[in-house]
């Protein structure tokens, strides 16, 4: 020990001393060892080797405290009744004391926090805990505690959250209860310090600081002293914003509070800035909190505890803010000196938010007609209305309405008055469009125009340009403007676009005139003038940001000028003989470009080289301008810059902050369900653009032009002195997106873009600029060349950055970087190396570090020395922790990350660190002038350099920005360099494991390491462990209440990027403890989290346990999980949000209103997200709703949201059909709950809609009755019955056919399979059942006979529905299905059995019938309606099907009975065999025409499935039905050419049906002509064998003429639901009319001499009915192209001449030709139509055209028609055959058809039948159409019948 401490010890030692005297002399001797350097640095060391037994900072602080104490006893004891010289005395010796702990601490922690701070804060309660200790030191040990402890951050995180309890317990007891000499304001300072700290540092104290805030603001009003209330309330809103996602309710009722308080102060009082920011700051939180988004209902979002209150809150506060903007009018125009007109934007944004809410008994006022409002507002006068109870009010009148804005704007012309309104209006208009009625936008617009045309002098004017931007965009997303208001609205524009032109001029006003002018164009709400292109070709302005976005937004909205007369001023008017182009005028404007003889003239750097533009736009205006459409160049450049800008980025940077909402505001929406977050089930497609490029080209003549003005350019900054480097750089990087966009488009190969002259020159300016790199990394203290430097990397960062992140490709970067030498790069390592040595290395840090490596244990290990222990005793003192300087008090201790901390030199560090990782994560993939890969290793080398001094500053910021920007998406990094990366983070992270901010911080930024590729690659082993255990670290102290949320919400991003790397988990496994958890366990633990935040954070990425993403080519693609993982995962899901729903009742009563809501919300989030991303889940899911909603007492309105929602996310229809397809499942499973509270009156059918009882069980007894039976409930069946009012046996004779599937299968199985132990219950029972209905006294054996016979096509489709072969099942006679099942296919409604099953039960039901037939198919056929109706209940409900697995599914059971019916088609099907045909075929075709753009696993199996069917179909066709194909073979070889070009995975399915057709049976008599007849096939190497086959029968004869061609082209009927099938016969078609012009020109000739029979106009004819057949068609784009081309190669044609044709279509020429009665004409036609519709793709058009077939053919006229068609001499119809099903004994009309009550006039007269009121055309037609029907004016009896047909 040395002398110093030696002597220190000594006089410690003394400190006890009875003797006064001996203690004073030994305190003045403490104080000069104090000050010894010996002695610091001595007790220095000592603190921080820790070595207890050398004296060291804390032992010294302890013998202070007991000098503290002595001398307190002694003060104690003394005699209070003295002398008032005695009593100063004292109290200066007071003052000494505690200015001696003062003294000393200061001393201690001067290099640094040497004291522990556990004792320190120890010491310091106990003196302010004693009463007289704190009377007597108080005023010093508040300072001590604000300035020594609160503002140091070390101290700060190692505070306690018990700690942090028992100090706000004091202080706020000090301040609602002050003794006479509290320091009020230090007070309050403290509060502000202490509450900022608690709420970053721990949580579990909201209901405390609820408490003392209310009580707090009960007195705000008396308080004189403004500094006591900022204090209070800038903590009130730091403690808000913390608790606001967690605690909304008690935030809303806490505002409704204490609102009228703060009202009050801000109005009556003279507020200093600070306070009045403070409390506008305040209301702002409160509107986020009670109208998130500006909501304005509870059902939309919002919330209030008193909503009459919180109205009366909201127009007190709109009035008081009106009555401040008039303020700030009047003391603008008296106050003395300059003074800012505008308004703060807090203020104005308060003031929007204000402006919208305001309402009365649900009327919004504000965009309304209303005008003034009597209102009661809460007085704000009287010191009583602090409470909202027994507030005093009076009425008071309220203007409110666009009118009092307007008379805002109008009302004075100062700028003071008029300028706060301009703000305001702005904001409103574009933070809240909707605001802003139809009506008022004329008399807004006409107000800010007639402002803008005075154009007077003074600060307006900007403003109102904004404005105006604003009311432009506004007015774009209004769809409802009548034409008087577009018309007056084009009106005002147009003036408003002229003097806008002439506010360019001005640079007061330019950017503010061209966003507007970019505003009016984008909205399309003026055509642009000549005045306007002007512009961009003289002198009036130079090339800016917001000029360059304008013309950019002109040049893809409008078309351009070739030339304008006198547009340019200072260019020339012609080059050489030419005159001078628009295009290269503005392309001279863009590029500052000079003639030779002016060039000498002008030496002024163009503004393109000296500014930042966005994102490459000059370049891809430059090429635009050189292309043939400009307007399609510029569409296809600006595309991705929209696409791929990063999430969360605002398109217009100047308006970003007013109208981008909150987080909070949308986690608000989510737990209401009012914001569902969009969801994709399947994949996400990355859109390629090279298609497009293929389409544009360039003009040589301008491209060369462009090159010429660009090394003009080049060479004007070659020439100019002195040139700043990074305009060199702009004008490289502006050459290089030129380059890149003709490469884009394939002009050029980036081969010759690189060895283009343009491209040297971009290099050699590169080059340049380097050397300025050279030339000043040896002065970086000079203030001028620091700052030169690092604008030229901000630059280069910002350049590189715009090169891949807005374009279409990722490689889009390499040639930018191609232009860096390996010098510039070096020099750049070479700076940062300077900059990054440490000027000297820090004891504190390196010693601190060797202490952890000793601490240091694997988180798997035992006792305290886990790597995050937070023993406080063994807390390590690392990290730069220095005092803090006072400046900082007010606000707490300042963070580590904080910007505060750095230097410029640190923050030129920082920005080249971030351009060089952007350049090793750009180069990797790619070869450059230097090697990513040894730059990389050098920044990493830095890591290694400052190892041990890490935890400094700079350092640390240094560390964060290599952990983030390294790892790049497109390469992988090497394992070596990964280990160097990470080889401190778990040291950093123990550094820090108390520090909440840095510990988020550091999450965040290894996020892109998780997710980088090859992360889970064998290699990365050791890299893996190292991440998984810093994670599975905080994952453990957050289950020991260690991490606040924000760490949480890092931590779940983490795993969740953990669990898309590694769905799993063959990897992501935590070692915790010697356990091993793996992430997706641990990941739900989550969602039973404390804060709200973390929970949703947790639902909101629910999906990643059930769906993996992979990469496809050029798509994201999502495939789900195996069905194990998923149900595994579902069902700790739903464990986890039921325990936190249990949860929710262990905190305070204060708590439960928010913890119940929140609760809630993320249960039902997690449980929607699961039904939309599982399809294997999503029964059970549902089912977890309709339990939690009995369970958890939900409210059955948000769950109605929650799911409604959902069932849009599926694709149902509405809320009851997404419920409907699965009541089945729920009622069964809802019924199967032992719990004898589980009933159907207990069954949550609100749901379904149903409001009571009797309605649900009237609706849905079909579904209800059979489950009921099954159970043996027929009490329950009997009672459902005397509910609805109907006899029970009717409800059993309604529900027998899905009774019986409960029963026949099981039946049939025995039969076909003996006894089998497994289902011998389920038998068993199902013979009671069945038993049970045949008594008497229930249906009886006879009844079910009948019903049975009479439903059997129900019966049959019924057991078919049954349906589900589950995966890798042995299924002896389904092998046929087997080969279609899927592994994910989710299992249907019960019950449900395998295709072996289904086939002996249909066998069983055909063998049951009386006349024993030989199969069900045999008994079908004898009624030939029960087939149809079979198969069209089958197609329907495949119609129906939202589902990809159960349209699967569906078609599986529509395969299975179709091959029952083809393996006996021979047999005729009862004279069914054609209908039976064609019905396959069509409605095959039309499920495969209906498939979707991306082919994922179950599409593809549905179409094999389809193809497969109709393989099978044809060749049964062929074999056993004659000409049955003939007529349908086009249909067939239509739709299955595209197949084979554009689904690659069933292409050689339909390949080979195609050449069975076509080749195979090429010499078939019946198929000869047909294939004949087809169009080409298309000149492909798969077609080639298939075409010649064609082509050799087509050509058989002789080569075709054109006519002929045409002709062949006619012969084939086309059928209107199929127009694609045309598309290869129009593509040959255009390619003979292209070939023939000779030929052409003849038939044009004939055309013209007999239009009535021309060919040209029949083919006319024909192609614009296929135009119209796929103008309807989703994929009909194609056929109009082709027709379109068509028409093209034909010429112009006298469209007349094909109008006036009068030729009846073919129905009406045929039903002529072989009838002469009119009403079997009549019946023809119809049924004609209808024959046709019975194979429309429209599943309803289908079943009207059944029911309307079925219905004319049992009349008399239909009976009568039938027999004359069927005896015709020539051979009965074809038709006939096709509508077979549906003739049946004649019966009579039924009576409700026949209206003979009313005379046509009576409903006829309404003239708005006859005129279409708004409505959709069709729907106007349907209506007439009907209406007629309907009139009695029709007297024919089948016209009548069509009716079904017409409301389609």
């Amino acid at each position: 020990m040395s002398f110093a401490l030696q002597d220190l010890l000594l006089c410690c030692r003394q400190f006890d001393n009875d003797k006064a005297t001996e203690r004073k002399k030994e305190i003045d001797k403490f104080k000069r060892l104090i000050r010894m350097p010996e002695a610091r640095e001595q007790l220095d060391r000592n603190s921080e080797s820790r070595h207890s037994k050398q004296l060291n900072w804390d032992t010294v602080f302890r013998f202070l405290q007991k000098y503290i104490q002595k001398e307190t006893e002694c003060l104690q004891a003394a005699n209070p009744k003295v002398s008032a010289t005695t009593q100063a005395n004292r109290q200066k010796k007071m003052q000494e004391i505690s200015n001696i702990m003062k003294y000393f601490i200061r001393w201690a922690n001067k290099r640094g926090p040497h004291l522990k701070c556990q004792e320190l804060l120890k010491h310091i309660m106990d003196i302010l805990q004693n009463k007289f200790s704190c009377a007597a030191y108080g005023a010093d040990y508040n300072s001590i505690l604000l300035k020594d402890v609160l503002s140091i951050r070390k101290y700060w995180c190692e505070i306690t959250q018990q700690q942090w309890s028992d100090l706000l317990t004091l202080y706020f007891k000090m301040y609602l209860r002050p003794s006479r000499d509290t320091n009020r304001v230090l007070v309050a300072r403290i509060i502000h310090s202490l509450v900022k700290g608690c709420c970053f540092q721990s949580e579990g104290l909201t209901t405390k600081l609820f408490e003392f805030f209310a009580k707090a603001m009960q007195n705000a009003r008396q308080e004189q002293v403004f500094a006591v209330i900022e204090h209070i309330i800038s903590a009130l809103n730091i403690f808000l914003n913390t608790c606001i996602m967690n605690c909304r309710i008690r935030v809303c009722k806490l505002g409704e509070d204490i609102f009228p308080t703060l009202l009050c102060i801000w109005t009556q009082k003279r507020l200093q800035d600070s306070l009045k920011e403070e409390i506008i700051e305040f209301f702002r939180l409160q509107l986020q909190a009670h109208h998130p988004k500006g909501t304005k209902t509870l059902e939309k979002g919002a919330f209030a505890a008193d909503w009459l209150n919180w109205q009366n809150l909201l127009y007190s506060l709109y009035e008081a803010i009106v009555s401040e903007v008039s303020h700030i009018g009047s003391r603008g125009k008296y106050s003395a000196g300059v003074r800012h007109v505008a308004v703060k934007e807090n203020l104005v944004n308060l003031a929007a938010d204000i402006c919208h809410q305001v309402q009365e008994n649900k009327n919004l006022l504000f965009g309304h007609d209303s005008r003034v409002i009597v209102s009661s507002v809460t007085n704000i006068d009287t010191p009583q209305s602090s409470s909202h109870q027994g507030t005093p009010s009076k009425r008071r009148r309220i203007e409110l309405g666009w009118e009092v804005i307007r008379d805002g704007l109008q009302k004075s012309e100062n700028d003071f008055d008029m300028i706060p309104w301009l703000q305001i209006t702005t904001v409103l208009v574009a933070k809240y469009p909707s605001s802003l009625p139809n009506c008022e936008l004329v008399p807004l617009l006409t107000v800010l125009h007639q402002i803008l045309s005075q154009q007077r002098r003074g600060e307006r004017i900007p403003y109102v340009l904004c404005c105006l931007r604003e009311v432009a965009v506004c007015q774009r997303l209004k769809s409802t403007l009548n034409t008087a208001q577009k018309l007056d609205l084009q009106k005002l524009w147009a003036k408003i676009w002229a003097i806008t032109l002439r506010s360019i001029s001005s640079h007061q006003t330019e950017a503010e005139s061209f966003q507007l002018l970019e505003a009016i164009l984008e909205g399309n709400l003026t055509i642009p003038d000549i005045d306007f292109w002007k512009i961009f070709s003289g002198s009036t302005c130079k090339p800016s940001n917001s000029a360059v976005q304008c013309l950019s937004q002109a040049l893809a909205r409008c078309t351009l000028p070739e030339r304008i007369d006198g547009i340019v001023e200072n260019y020339p008017m012609s080059v050489g003989d030419r005159p001078l182009s628009l295009r290269e005028a503005i392309i001279q404007w863009l590029l500052a470009y000079q003639a030779e003889e002016n060039a000498e003239e002008n030496t002024e750097i163009p503004s393109v080289v000296c500014r930042d533009f966005p994102n490459q736009l000059v370049s891809q205006i430059l090429v635009a301008l050189t292309l043939k459409d400009c307007r399609s160049g510029m569409d296809f450049f600006q595309l991705p810059s929209t696409e791929s800008a990063p999430a969360g980025e605002s398109p217009t940077e100047d308006c970003k902050g007013s109208t981008v909402f909150s987080e909070t505001e949308s986690l608000f929406l989510q737990a209401t369900f009012d914001e569902i977050p969009t969801y994709s089930s399947t994949m996400v497609w990355i859109r390629e653009k090279e298609p497009a490029a293929s389409k544009i080209s360039a003009k040589r003549a301008l491209r060369e032009k462009l090159e010429e003005y660009l090394l003009a350019l080049v060479e004007c900054l070659h020439s100019t002195v002195v040139l700043r480097p990074e305009c060199q750089v702009r004008c490289a990087d502006l050459i290089i997106g030129v380059l890149r966009c003709y490469c884009d488009i394939g002009v050029i190969s980036e081969d010759n873009a690189c060895a283009s002259a343009l491209f040297q020159k971009a290099k050699s300016l590169m080059l340049n600029a380097g050397e300025h790199i050279s030339t000043t990394q040896n002065e970086l203290n000079e203030e001028m060349k620091l700052s030169s430097l690092k604008t030229l990397v901000n630059v280069c960062t910002k350049c590189l950055r715009s090169h891949t992140k807005h374009w279409p490709k990722k490689s889009s970067s390499v040639l930018f970087l191609q232009l860096f030498p390996a010098r510039f790069m070096n020099d750049l390592l070479q700076v940062c190396r300077q900059l990054a040595t440490p000027t000297g290395k820090s004891r504190e840090a390196c010693e601190a570090k060797d202490d952890f490596q000793d601490d240091f244990m694997e988180v798997e290990g035992h006792g305290s020395g886990d790597l995050f222990d937070d023993n406080i005793d063994k807390t390590p003192e690392g990290g730069d922790y220095s005092e803090n300087n006072d400046s900082s008090i007010a606000t707490g201790a300042k963070s580590i990350l904080s910007e505060d901390n750095l230097t410029k030199h640190d923050f030129l560090l920082l920005d080249i660190l971030r351009f060089l990782c952007c350049c090793t994560a750009a180069g990797q993939i790619h070869t450059l002038s230097f090697r990513s890969s040894d730059i990389r290793r050098k920044l990493l080398s830095l890591i290694q350099d400052i190892d041990h001094n890490i935890s400094k500053p700079p350092h640390l910021h240094m560390y964060l920005i290599l952990l983030k920007e390294l790892p790049s998406e497109e390469g992988i990094l090497p394992s070596s360099d990964v280990a160097i990366l990470l080889n401190p983070l778990l040291d950093l992270c123990s550094v820090y494991r108390c520090d909440q901010e840095v510990c988020s911080v550091i999450l965040t930024h290894i996020l892109p390491l998780l997710s980088a590729h090859g992360i889970d690659s064998d290699e990365m082993a050791d890299i893996r462990g190292i991440l998984l255990k810093a994670i599975g670290a905080f994952w453990h102290l957050s289950k020991e209440g260690k991490c606040n949320a924000q760490v949480r919400a890092a931590l779940v991003r983490c795993m969740k990027a953990l669990l898309e790397k590694d769905p799993h988990s063959k990897w992501t496994v935590l070692s915790i403890r010697s356990e091993e958890l793996p992430v997706s366990e641990v990941y739900t633990e989550f969602l039973t989290d404390s804060h709200h935040q973390v929970r949703m954070l947790t639902a909101l990425s629910v999906s990643s346990l059930f769906q993996e993403t992979q990469l496809q080519d050029s798509s994201v693609k999502l495939n789900a999980l195996p069905v194990k993982l998923q149900q595994k995962a579902f069902e700790n899901v739903y464990m986890k949000v039921q325990l936190g729903m249990r949860c929710q009742n262990c905190g305070s009563p204060e708590e439960l209103q928010d913890e119940k809501s929140n609760r809630r919300a993320t249960l039902l989030i997690v449980i929607s997200l699961v039904m939309c991303c599982s399809p294997i889940c999503e029964k059970q899911a549902l089912f977890a709703i309709c339990q939690s909603l009995k369970e958890n007492k939900l409210d059955p309105t948000l769950v109605k949201k929650i799911l409604e929602s959902t069932s849009k996310c599926l694709t149902y229809r509405s809320l009851e059909s997404f419920m409907i397809s699965h009541l089945d499942y729920l009622i069964h499973e809802w019924l199967a709950v032992t719990d004898p509270d589980y009933n159907l009156p207990t069954f949550p059918y609100i749901l379904l809609n149903c409001s009571n009882l009797e309605e649900f069980y009237r609706s849905y007894y079909k579904f209800l009755v059979p489950h009921l039976m099954v159970t043996g409930k027929l009490e329950e069946v009997k009672s459902i019955a005397a509910c609805i009012n109907r006899h029970w046996k009717e409800l059993l004779a309604d529900c027998l056919p899905k009774i019986m599937v409960n029963i026949l299968p099981y039946f049939a199985y025995q039969e076909k399979n003996g006894s089998d132990n497994a289902l011998a219950q389920r038998r068993e029972n199902a013979s009671k059942v069945f038993d049970m209905l045949k008594e008497d006294d229930c249906l009886g054996k006879q009844q079910i006979d009948y019903l049975s016979l009479n439903n059997l096509p129900e019966i049959v489709v019924e057991v078919l529905n049954t349906l589900y072969d589950r995966p890798n099942q042995d299924v002896a006679n389904g092998v046929e299905l087997v080969k279609f099942v899927g592994a994910l296919d989710p299992a249907p409604n019960p019950p449900y059995f395998p295709s072996c099953v289904i086939k002996a039960t249909l066998e069983y039901i055909g063998s049951c019938h009386k006349d024993k037939f030989k199969s069900l198919v045999a008994v079908l056929s004898k009624n030939p309606d029960s087939i149809q109706k079979i198969l069209l209940a089958i197609c329907k409900k495949a119609a129906d099907s939202t589902s990809a697995y159960e349209k699967h599914r569906i078609l599986m059971m529509y395969r299975l009975f179709v091959n029952l019916l083809l393996k006996e088609i021979m047999d005729g099907l009862g004279g069914l065999w054609a209908f039976v045909l064609r019905d396959v075929i069509y409605s095959l075709i039309h499920h495969i025409n209906s498939r979707p753009s991306h082919m994922d696993d179950i599409s593809t199996r549905s179409f094999s499935l389809c193809c497969d069917l109709l393989n099978v179909t044809c060749q049964t066709a062929v074999e056993h039905c004659g000409d049955a194909l003939e007529n349908h073979l086009h249909v067939i070889v239509g739709t299955l050419t595209p197949l084979v070009q554009e689904q690659p995975e069933i292409r050689q399915q339909a390949l080979t049906l195609l050449k069975y057709l076509v080749i195979s049976n090429q010499n078939n008599e019946n198929l000869y002509h047909a294939i004949r007849r087809l169009d080409p096939f298309p000149d492909l190497p798969d077609f080639k064998e298939l075409r010649l086959t064609q082509e050799k029968i087509k050509y058989s004869r002789k080569q075709f003429t054109l006519l002929e061609e045409i002709s062949h082209f006619l012969s084939v009927n086309t059928c209107d639901s199929l127009p694609l099938t045309r598309l290869v016969g129009l593509n040959d078609l255009k390619k003979q009319l292209e070939l023939h012009k000779e030929d052409t020109k003849i038939l044009l000739k004939e055309c013209q001499d007999d239009p009535e029979s021309s060919v040209l106009v029949k083919l006319v004819v024909n192609l614009l009915q296929l135009c119209k057949s796929a103008i309807c068609h989703p994929a009909g784009k194609d056929i109009l192209e082709a027709a379109g081309k068509c028409l093209g190669e034909m010429g112009p044609i006298d469209f007349s001449t094909i109008a006036l044709q009068h030729k009846k279509d073919e129905f009406h020429f045929k039903g002529a030709e072989l009838l002469k009665e009119n009403k079997f004409k009549l019946v023809f036609i119809l049924l004609s139509v209808i024959n046709n519709a019975l194979i429309d793709q429209c599943i309803d058009v289908r079943f009207a055209a059944a029911k309307c077939a079925k219905n004319i053919l049992a009349t008399q006229t239909g009976y009568q028609f039938w027999e004359l068609s069927k005896n015709d001499p020539n051979g009965p119809d074809p038709m006939l055959m096709y509508l077979q099903p549906f003739r049946t004994p004649r019966k009579k009309v039924p009576e409700s058809l026949v209206d003979s009550g009313s005379s046509p006039s009576e409903k006829l007269d309404d003239g708005c039948l006859w005129i279409p009121q708004g409505a959709n055309h069709d729907t106007w037609l349907k209506t007439l159409t009907c209406a007629l029907l309907d009139s009695g004016g029709v007297k024919s009896e089948v016209l009548k019948l069509i009716k079904p047909l017409c409301e389609i």
